[in-house]
């Protein structure tokens, strides 16, 4: 009973903020962009959780894991409809060279500069080699990703610059294709043992098997759900069996220890290349999309996470890595792609905010690999997404004033 009351508090949390948090906000200061952006349940998800309160503890969500590999699946079923063949034919090479290398180039310097801090600067951690690899890695992957909600919030201050925000939605967008990519090779590579209580790698064949078969799940289950819809026209009926569908391949990735969110944006991908009636669907898909992302903040923040002064200096020297490698590779394919001259590097102030989609796989990872390092993750990425949307709607002073001398 005290689990379903604590499911519903958090649910009508997430309708409650979805429907009031991101309407009618327009003026960019950073207590209203919080809310606007729904990182102020981060902070409700701190009250209540094991950090504050202890009204809701992570074991009584632990009740809740299959309800919550759902949301991840849906989350990555939206996100994999979205990526439509039409609308990617009409995006110039320049746009997708440019994203990828801007997200692998802050992979790579987040990466440096966390391994750096916990294996040189802070050794008083006391992580083995393995372990400083590992959280590395994940927050490597986590913190290159940026909001799209931050662009579309700024964009009202550059109208001066229509071409360049429409990369950087674009960017922002397609940003969150690479980290579930790579939350997938992830959950290929590691897996978790229960009775040893710790993470075992696997072997090259078992990883190209075990990603072989995400990829084979998803794309026939792309197959499958439109055969199912492809003549049904009630609203109703579609969704259910969207969600029947979603329900059942999360299942099945939490049985084989797969990513949900990697699988069903396959399946998504799939789907969409296939079916017809894109804006019919997206329409029955997306006013759920904003619940899901509040319930993952929340949800992220009621573990127990870390949280101390040299987290809070590990995260923001994570925090100004990202903004300086963000500058540094648009400065340089700006060069490179001289003849489009599409953005100028000073707007990718405005890459800085974390998006949602991180919260979502920082669960999925914790789900999928319950040790006790993943407090240090979690504070870290609560620590980093809090200080960047504060400091963001400056960066859109910042961006505005060098952006129209440059």
């Amino acid at each position: 009973m005290r689990t379903l009351i604590a499911f519903a508090i958090v649910i009508l949390a997430g309708f409650i903020g979805s429907a009031k948090l991101f309407k009618g906000l327009k003026r960019a200061t950073p207590f209203l962009y919080i809310f606007y952006s729904g990182t102020f349940y981060i902070l409700f998800g701190l009250l209540i959780g094991e950090n504050g309160l202890n009204l809701i503890s992570f074991d009584i969500l632990k009740d809740l894991i299959p309800i919550i590999n759902f949301s991840l699946g849906w989350v990555g079923f939206i996100f994999g409809f979205q990526i439509e063949k039409r609308y990617l034919k009409k995006i110039k090479f320049s746009w997708y060279f440019t994203t990828f290398s801007t997200y692998l180039f802050s992979m790579i310097v987040i990466f440096t500069v966390s391994f750096i801090s916990f294996f040189y600067i802070f050794e008083n951690l006391n992580f083995n080699l393995k372990e400083i690899l590992g959280i590395s890695l994940v927050l490597s992957i986590l913190l290159s990703e940026t909001s799209i909600s931050f662009t579309v919030w700024s964009s009202k201050y550059f109208k001066k610059h229509v071409k360049e925000l429409r990369f950087l939605t674009f960017a922002t967008s397609t940003d969150n294709f690479f980290p579930i990519l790579l939350t997938g090779f992830i959950f290929s590579t590691y897996k978790y043992s229960p009775d040893s209580k710790s993470i075992i790698y696997n072997d090259l064949f078992l990883i190209i098997k075990l990603l072989i078969l995400q990829i084979i799940i998803g794309i026939i289950s792309g197959f499958i759900i439109n055969l199912l819809v492809k003549k049904i026209e009630n609203k109703l009926e579609v969704s259910t069996i969207l969600f029947a569908f979603v329900f059942l391949l999360s299942g099945i990735s939490m049985m084989l220890n797969l990513s949900p969110l990697f699988v069903l944006m396959l399946t998504g991908i799939t789907f969409t290349n296939l079916t017809k009636k894109q804006t019919y669907f997206l329409k029955i898909l997306s006013s759920t999309e904003k619940p899901i992302y509040i319930i993952f903040l929340t949800f992220l923040a009621i573990k127990r996470s870390s949280f101390s002064l040299t987290l809070l200096i590990i995260s923001i020297l994570l925090l100004i890595s990202k903004f300086h490698s963000k500058i540094i590779s648009l400065k340089f394919l700006k060069i490179f792609f001289k003849k489009d001259n599409f953005i100028s590097p000073f707007l990718s102030y405005l890459l800085i905010p974390t998006g949602t989609i991180a919260p979502a796989i920082m669960l999925d990872i914790i789900l999928g690999f319950p040790i006790d390092k993943s407090s240090i993750i979690s504070g870290l990425l609560i620590y980093t997404i809090l200080l960047s949307e504060i400091i963001s709607p400056m960066a859109i002073k910042l961006a505005r004033k060098r952006a129209e001398n440059d």
